[in-house]
């Protein structure tokens, strides 16, 4: 029985019950019911108990434990329920004092039997403490009816679905060895493959020895256990063939987010000051509907608009629910790919109209920013040299050459004509473009940065982009306005909707438009995470292997590097030749490595093929857009990938085609430290594994996971920085690495140690906390000291600094930075093609192949006259579906388009269509119409579709047939549609950012025809 229907019968039973017992006597007006009401379930034991004279106690037979969530990668807290008799997890809540969960977040030293008495009475609605629906299903994972517990090896062909269950023991023998493993022919096992004294590619130094025949992808998001698979794989093994889903999800705008930031290329990206925050910008999202945490967002938009009456403005293709009737909310129909356009139309008007934070702007310096009282400052007024003749040309102009200083910018001083110093303090005319005379009298045309953003936007007309981004020139006159108008209360956020070919640009875009009204670091405005607190460094050195393999200066199979000091490049200088364009992609800008582009350099055995390919948490083929269908091929195929270990709790898109699966720990079974997405003040969520891990043992009786894998197999062949006494301890002790246990151990230790004011542990506190059974395995491992930090550490399930977060009218601990309108660096860097250098300031143009051409030349609207965007689902991550009731929360996606734009290509509401790209794989999906999509657009959310995943299909073990399970996979995927580069020399293609490499979702022409 569904939930709704069981609540309606119950509430009837109730009623009828109550009338029957009103009067002295009554008469019988209803049919005799049974009193057996198991059909209806019981509800589950509480956390705690009071008692007639007021007293808290622990319900009996409850184990308690506040821990994290891994249901998607905002990573919140979780306050959790076990019964201890059945080892099951009964229910999972917030933590009330991890600020993502709880409103008002309990200070770090509340007792911790005192926060589950706060979440009670009229207390609770203060204090309440809640996850959303992806974190409350988690309870499912632990016990999910196809979750992977016993050691597989494949029975049939490669992706076929036929296991048969062998000893951890065999698998670990077969996949170290090799041998005639599956009646193929000969396999050779990792002791064969991994050879260091020889080259990958011989004659091609620059991609390393022998041992990147092994490419490792992993989940880097789980910061505990990912950050140990990168020591396996990199120091220990020695690959440098470790890829992520960071170019896949939103590694293009995170960096070039970091451009407006600072002067090198990290990793950046803003959120919303929920607390003071009076207008928002979003772009290709809406608050809360991906990215940062849903119960932090939702929480703050709901507060935002009854305390401030906050005016916000969605630019997306999709309508999405934040965006409610009777609020200050407006949604701009944006046309998918197209929001840089109405960017330049925003960035042009403010700055035609002075609708920008002109003192902010003028700060050139540290010096000048706190004279005028800024945190920080910009080289908004720093002079470029643009002079196409000049050695320094889009070089910052240098003090040196005109006799005014060191290496450092210069600026005009404002209202004069004087050429000064940055350095000097003195505020910066903004807007200037002329000639001047250098200290050897050659004349140097000079131009401040934001002259050139200003050249740049104007460019291209008002009309071009409001026809290009299908917002009208009035709504992009009025989101100027009102930037300019709230100023440092204003914040523009986006996070991985705007994934086209210049999502690098897009995220560029954000931090420039906090730049010019000055809202970086500001009460109101745009705030950063304090950052998480790693657990590699500290008493434990888990960062360094002694004698380790250095990888310095190798470059991995996506040619995450520079061209030009490749072989290919020199050889081609030698030659006489022009270096560009060069065979293939190379990418210097993205500091991510693509887990999907790796597999198109196997694919075309360019610059070599993995022989061996471990995939833990990681789902490439699912979860990449336009990967190619020669790459899914390549991996099927034994003799072109002959060895592939899968490890992870499911079979996915990706591991449902490994020679051996080796099952892993859930969520709720595993030690974490990792960030918070949402929550900006200093802490780490943290958690304890919960119940008995469901994996089956080994020989030793240890429960079989990742970590136990590779120990074992870097001991069997005694691989650096596992063992007895592989890991240094600042008092000059070695402590062992010999199981899982050891590792988490130590990194907690090192996470422990940086938390200051950690509360001290009550009795009360262990009891409460559930601390007997989170720190049984760990204690042997720790000092007393370091035991006392984990186990205060693990009681709150993490560290959360509830302090006030301002100081003034700035975010307590941001340091002053050089906020970038112009970039030089980027200009260093040479696209691998054309040779042309980057752009120093952000730059509008059409979506561009690798080779240059515009997407319109080989895909014309005349064939895909509809261009598409994917987003996520609000309850969905890639593997909730996993989660029983996921499924039954949100069983399916629909493709979503205009009802003008459906009528005219012939679809009406409830069709079954077809969506056709140039040279993807079409996808059938359930049409719905109506007006809250722009129009020529088709939207279709990603997380559906597991039809090759998680139980949606049918499994065989040992004979014995599982059928695939309806529910899992109910609606379509739409990766595997996006189309790939047809400008790429090579069978194997992905259709990629122009300026990094990371993979582009948005804009892509479509046709969608009724099936």
């Amino acid at each position: 029985m569904d939930r709704r229907k069981f609540l309606t019968q119950a509430g009837v039973v109730s009623v009828a019950a109550a009338t029957v017992g009103c009067g002295e006597k009554t008469q019988e007006s209803h049919a005799v019911r049974s009193e057996d009401v198991s059909r209806f379930g019981h509800p589950i034991p509480p956390e705690c108990l009071q008692s007639a004279d007021g007293q808290w106690s622990k319900t009996p037979g409850i184990r308690t434990a506040y821990s994290r969530c891994f249901s998607c990668y905002n990573i919140c807290g979780l306050r959790v329920r076990i019964d201890e008799a059945s080892d099951k997890v009964l229910k999972v809540g917030g933590n009330p004092y991890c600020e993502n969960n709880s409103g008002s977040p309990l200070p770090i030293d509340t007792p911790v039997k005192q926060s589950y008495i706060e979440l009670t009475g009229d207390a609770g609605l203060v204090n309440r403490a809640t996850t959303c629906a992806k974190g409350a299903s988690c309870a499912d994972s632990v016990d999910d009816e196809r979750r992977v517990t016993q050691v597989l090896k494949r029975a049939g062909k490669r992706g076929e679905g036929k296991w048969v269950t062998i000893s951890y023991e065999q698998a670990l023998s077969e996949i170290v060895n090799g041998g005639d493993l599956f009646g193929e022919g000969h396999v050779e096992g990792l002791r064969a493959v991994r050879q260091l004294d020889k080259q990958v590619k011989p004659g091609f130094p620059e991609f390393g020895s022998a041992a990147n025949h092994l490419f490792a992808t992993f989940c880097a998001e789980d910061t505990l256990r990912g950050s140990f698979y990168a020591r396996f794989m990199q120091q220990a093994w020695g690959t440098s063939n470790l890829g992520t889903k960071h170019a896949y999800c939103g590694a293009a705008q995170v960096t070039g987010y970091s451009l407006g930031m600072a002067s090198g290329f990290e990793e950046w990206l803003n959120d919303v000051d929920w607390e003071n925050v009076e207008y928002g910008l979003f772009m290709g999202t809406s608050p809360g509907s991906s990215g940062n945490s849903l119960n932090r967002a939702g929480r703050g938009l709901a507060d935002s608009r009854v305390d401030r009456k906050f005016k916000y403005v969605c630019v997306d293709p999709l309508l999405r629910t934040t965006v409610a009737a009777d609020t200050n909310a407006k949604w701009l129909a944006v046309k998918p790919g197209q929001d840089a356009a109405f960017s330049f139309g925003v960035i042009r008007t403010m700055l035609e109209e002075g609708w920008f934070n002109k003192v902010h702007l003028e700060g050139a310096s540290e010096k000048a920013a706190k004279a005028a009282g800024e945190l920080n400052y910009t080289n908004a007024g720093h002079l470029v040299v643009m002079d196409p003749k000049h050695a320094n040309y889009r070089g910052f102009a240098k003090a040196a050459d005109f006799g005014l200083g060191g290496d450092e910018a210069l600026i005009i001083k404002s209202a004069s004509q004087s050429l000064v110093s940055a350095e000097k303090g003195d505020k910066a005319e903004l807007f200037v473009s002329k000639m001047f005379k250098d200290n050897k009298g050659r004349k140097v045309k000079l131009v401040s940065s934001l002259s050139l953003l200003r050249e740049e936007a104007q460019r291209t007309s008002m009309k071009v982009y409001a026809e290009q981004s299908g917002i009208g020139i009035e709504d992009m006159r009025q989101v100027a306005k009102d930037l300019g108008h709230y100023g440092r209360k204003a914040c523009i956020a986006g996070n991985g909707g705007t994934n086209s070919s210049d999502g690098f640009v897009m995220g560029w875009i954000w931090a420039t438009l906090n730049t010019l009204v000055g809202s970086h670091d500001a009460k109101g405005g745009a705030i950063y995470g304090n950052g998480p607190i790693g657990g590699m460094e500290g008493r434990y050195d888990l960062a360094n292997i002694d004698d380790g393999v250095s990888l310095d200066g190798v470059v991995n199979a996506c040619r995450d590097g520079a061209y030009e000091s490749s072989t290919e490049y020199k050889q081609k200088l030698a030659k006489g030749q022009n270096p560009y364009p060069a065979s293939t992609p190379w990418h210097e800008a993205l500091p991510a490595m693509n887990a999907a582009e790796q597999w198109t350099s196997h694919a075309n055995a360019d610059p070599y093929r993995a022989k061996v390919l471990f995939n833990w948490r990681n789902n490439f083929l699912y979860s990449a857009a336009s990967i190619s269908q020669e790459v899914v091929a390549s991996i099927a195929d034994p003799k072109r990938l002959p060895l592939i270990v899968g490890i992870d709790c499911h079979m996915n898109e990706t591991n449902r085609y490994a020679d051996y699966f080796i099952p892993d720990r859930s969520m709720l079974e595993e030690y974490a430290a990792d960030r918070m997405w949402g929550s900006h003040m200093l802490g780490v969520v943290a958690a304890a594994p919960l119940v008995t891990p469901r994996t089956v043992k080994n020989e030793r009786g240890q429960h079989v996971c990742m970590e136990q894998l590779l120990i074992d197999i870097a001991l069997e062949m005694k691989l650096p920085g596992f063992g007895k006494g592989a890991i240094a301890h600042a008092d000059g002790h070695r402590a062992d690495l010999l199981c899982f246990e050891d590792w988490h151990a130590k990194y907690l230790a090192n996470v422990a140690a940086q938390c200051e004011g950690l509360p001290k542990v009550t009795a009360e506190d262990r009891e409460w906390a559930g601390l007997d059974y989170a720190m049984k395995p760990l204690t042997p491992r720790l000092t007393p000291a370091e035991t006392s930090q984990v186990e205060s550490l693990l009681s709150r399930g993490g560290y959360y600094v509830a302090d006030d977060r301002y100081d003034g009218e700035f975010i307590k601990g941001a340091g002053a930075k050089c906020l970038q309108i112009y970039h030089e660096a980027v200009t260093h860097l040479r696209h691998a093609y054309s040779g042309e250098r980057y752009p120093g300031t952000i730059t509008y143009q059409e979506h561009k192949f690798w080779n240059g051409d515009t997407w319109e030349s080989h895909w014309p609207k005349s064939e895909y006259p509809l261009l598409f965007s994917s987003y996520k689902a609000t309850v969905r991550s890639n593997y909730a579906v996993a989660y029983k009731r996921i499924a039954e929360i949100s069983p399916t996606n629909f493709v979503y388009m205009n009802q003008d734009t459906a009528s005219e290509q012939g679809l009406s509401d409830g069709d079954s269509v077809k969506l056709i790209t140039a040279n993807g794989k079409p996808a059938v999906g359930l049409l719905q119409t109506d007006s809250g999509v722009a129009k020529g657009a088709v939207c279709v959310s990603h997380g559906f579709g597991h039809t090759q995943g998680f139980g949606g299909d049918d499994r065989i073990i040992n004979g014995q047939k599982l059928a695939g399970l309806k529910e899992r996979a109910g609606g379509v995927a739409i990766n595997q549609m996006i189309p790939s580069d047809p400008t790429r020399n090579a069978k194997a293609s992905m259709l990629n950012d122009y300026w990094t490499g990371a993979n582009c979702r948005h804009g892509v022409p479509v046709r969608v025809e009724k099936v």
